[in-house]
């Protein structure tokens, strides 16, 4: 009897043991739950997604807001009188946040958990990079031009322009690769996000990654001298992503892309050297940073001419319809023999100059002068001296030259700093690549604010 009455009391105190142990479990996850959220409020007026449903609230997301470090009471309304405009979401559970600046609120991407924490950041407004250059112009109208063009662009102009920029390209050292703003350029046709007509920065590298061929070809096509069709040509392979050379040997495209080494054409009837671009390929964040978009691969629609080569000329030749090789169709001559579709448009992501994008960086004292004549003429004038985009060696542009009785010569920018028509694609010349960033872009602030923005030693930043 004795021990029946002790194994009930036993019973009872386990029973309220865990009762305890339980309240105790209960009050402690309340408090951890409380002091997890405490920061965040429930939003459900916000438009969340998340590939399942369309719309949900109840306790599924919540958002806190910041300023900087500074935590946030409430979102900030729109055109506030701070002036602050959101500039990053971060969510935890995987999920991320898509910003609508028309309807001012998130979206809520790849949300596949309840109780998913996110943090909305808000900073004072900060220019794009197109829009900073814009407004450099309308103060510094030595160094900066609107051109005379249809599409009115911005452009940097003179000897020494301070249009240096960091877009994160580093050499093996991790030092800055520097490329250089050629300037603004209106109705580019942009591919990233759908097709849309921007405003984009064009920038070129500032140093050469090499001498190659722009093209060359078997001996039976064009007598091996290459075939100058942008699409097709060799040296866009080299530049850009997912690209194999043709031709006999096969050798592997996309080396500067990816930062590896393999063979390269040099020369005719697709002689090739070892090249390597471990160290001077384009790196992962700068790429991050370029635009894909529709390059305009057009060329003059009469037979070249020296003396007609102006900027202006150029510039609206490179918008054409016109090609290398239609004044040759049909000659049969040995230079004119390639079967190679024509276009004058290309979607892709690293280019050359172009043929204008050189006559219009001339200076603006000898500019009235210069861009009434044609830049083939310019090593006889102060032309070249004044324009920031002359070279110490030749190097090539991406127009194609038209001639009669052949189809592979592109436009150069030689030595002397005049453009010149009659070299041959396969030529060993020197390569500057040349690509547009991304609209959306900002320029950071000064971080020197002794030295001018822009300059080799102080360039400009992405913020």
């Amino acid at each position: 009897m004795k021990l029946d009455k002790y194994e009930d009391k036993s019973k009872k105190n386990r029973k309220i043991i865990l009762i305890s142990l339980g309240v105790i479990v209960t009050i402690s996850l309340s408090l951890l739950l409380y002091k997890t959220f405490a920061s965040f409020n429930e939003h459900v007026e916000f438009p969340i997604i998340n590939g399942k449903v369309d719309y949900f609230g109840n306790s599924d997301v919540y958002f806190a807001f910041y300023k900087g470090d500074e935590k946030l009471d409430s979102m900030p309304v729109k055109n506030n009188s701070d002036n602050l405009v959101f500039d990053h979401g971060e969510c935890d559970n995987g999920a991320r946040i898509i910003w609508d600046n028309e309807a001012w609120g998130p979206m809520v991407k790849n949300l596949s958990k309840s109780k998913t924490k996110c943090r909305l950041y808000f900073d004072k407004y900060k220019p794009t990079v197109g829009e900073y250059i814009m407004s450099l112009a309308q103060v510094d109208q030595n160094n900066l031009i609107i051109d005379d063009t249809k599409d009115t662009n911005v452009r940097f102009i003179g000897s020494s322009p301070n249009n240096y920029i960091d877009i994160g390209d580093k050499d093996s050292a991790g030092n800055p690769t520097l490329w250089r703003i050629i300037g603004v350029f209106k109705n580019i046709t942009s591919l990233d996000d759908g097709v849309k007509e921007e405003d984009l920065v064009k920038i070129i590298r500032s140093d050469s990654i090499g001498y190659y061929s722009w093209d060359s070809s078997l001996s039976d096509v064009n007598g091996g001298f290459g075939v100058n069709e942008w699409s097709e040509a060799d040296i866009m392979k080299l530049l850009n992503p997912n690209t194999v050379y043709s031709g006999t040997p096969t050798i592997g495209g996309s080396l500067y892309w990816n930062k590896s080494k393999g063979n390269c054409f040099n020369s005719f009837n697709e002689s090739h050297i070892p090249c390597d671009f471990t160290n001077t390929g384009i790196s992962d964040e700068a790429i991050e940073k370029i635009a894909k978009v529709r390059w305009n691969t057009g060329t003059i629609g009469e037979v070249y001419d020296d003396n007609k080569i102006t900027a202006k000329y150029m510039y609206d030749g490179e918008r054409s319809t016109h090609n290398g090789k239609e004044h040759c169709v049909g000659t049969g001559g040995t230079y004119c023999t390639d079967t190679v579709d024509r276009t004058t448009t290309w979607d892709g992501y690293i280019g050359l100059v172009y043929p204008s994008d050189y006559g219009y960086a001339v200076g603006k004292m000898v500019q009235s002068h210069c861009l009434n004549i044609s830049m083939h003429n310019w090593n006889n004038e102060n032309c070249s001296s004044n324009n920031w985009l002359k070279q110490s060696a030749i190097y090539w542009t991406m127009t194609p030259v038209p001639f009669q009785s052949v189809s592979d010569n592109a436009f150069t920018i030689d030595a002397f700093g005049s453009v010149n028509g009659t070299f041959t694609v396969y030529g060993a010349i020197s390569v500057h690549p040349v690509a547009y960033l991304k609209s959306t872009l900002k320029i950071a602030p000064n971080p020197h604010q002794e030295k001018e923005y822009g300059s080799k030693e102080n360039p400009f930043i992405l913020n």
